[in-house]
């Protein structure tokens, strides 16, 4: 399960939050995340992969826009 760090709109600083996936979302799609009897859903903008130094090891990102 790719780990992907999730960036809301042009911030990619700070993620929004880090996620397991069964596959990496592609840009189009929603993903939706639970917060207690409350979902919030967003749209995938970008996708992307962030080198993690001077080893070969890279981690996928995505920006997304909140739609609620």
């Amino acid at each position: 399960m790719p780990l992907v760090h999730v960036y809301v709109g042009d911030n990619d600083s700070d993620p929004e939050f880090v996620g397991n996936f069964d596959f990496l979302p592609r840009t189009g799609e929603y993903i939706s995340r639970q917060r207690d009897d409350y979902f919030k859903y967003f749209h995938v903008v970008e996708v992307w992969y962030r080198s993690k130094g001077e080893t070969d090891d890279y981690e996928a990102c995505i920006s997304v826009h909140l739609r609620d």
